[in-house]
């Protein structure tokens, strides 16, 4: 859980979401500086919710706007190693420590691309996050929508470096990853997902 990102633990944290759910919830019990609780189960028509899923409201010194994230145990779990590696390139890229960050949201029972037939999204199990911006210790705020594309500017190169380490560090720990370079509809977050597929764009 504390380890820095290896070459496996992606890996490993789909074989964790194979197994029992009291793996992986006992998995997030070890982390040292993870707040969170398990949330109550939840059904939403017959298709939407979930059994087990956990409330993060803290991972390390990092909080949330909104302020807290509940999902699936493997999300979390991914989230919480992501997050570490995200503050540790807010410091090497811009100097400054991650404080909080910036959402839509986990939980929506609806289809892919909102349409009324089709596959299930993920968020309909609470298994996505969806990532809009990273707010640092310094104030600053960096915006998916806003800085993906680098104005030329000093700092604007170091913003766009910033979020495409996010991009990456992610790819090696979510089964998919979707950022504005997939389509217009991510133009303004990363979505994060745990789900069966495989995709990093």
């Amino acid at each position: 859980m504390e380890a820095p990102i290896g070459f496996a633990t992606g890996t490993k944290i789909t074989l964790i979401a194979l197994g029992p759910s009291s793996t992986c919830m006992s998995k997030l019990d070890e982390a040292r500086h993870l707040s969170y609780a398990q949330a109550a189960p939840k059904k939403d028509g017959g298709k939407c919710g979930w059994n087990i899923a956990a409330t993060m409201t803290k991972a390390s010194n990092t909080s949330f706007r909104p302020k807290q994230v509940t999902g699936q145990c493997p999300l979390m779990l991914a989230s919480y190693i992501w997050l570490k590696q995200v503050d540790k390139d807010a410091r090497k890229y811009l100097g400054s420590g991650l404080k909080k960050v910036h959402h839509a949201g986990t939980y929506s029972c609806r289809r892919q691309r909102g349409n009324n037939s089709g596959a299930w999204s993920e968020h309909a199990f609470a298994n996505a996050w969806d990532v809009t911006g990273f707010e640092l210790e310094d104030g600053r705020v960096i915006s998916v929508l806003k800085h993906w594309h680098s104005d030329g500017s000093k700092e604007g190169r170091a913003k766009a470096k910033f979020l495409i380490k996010s991009r990456s560090s992610a790819c090696r720990l979510f089964r998919v990853v979707l950022s504005p370079d997939y389509n217009a509809a991510h133009k303004d977050h990363f979505h994060l997902d745990q789900g069966p597929s495989l995709s990093c764009r």
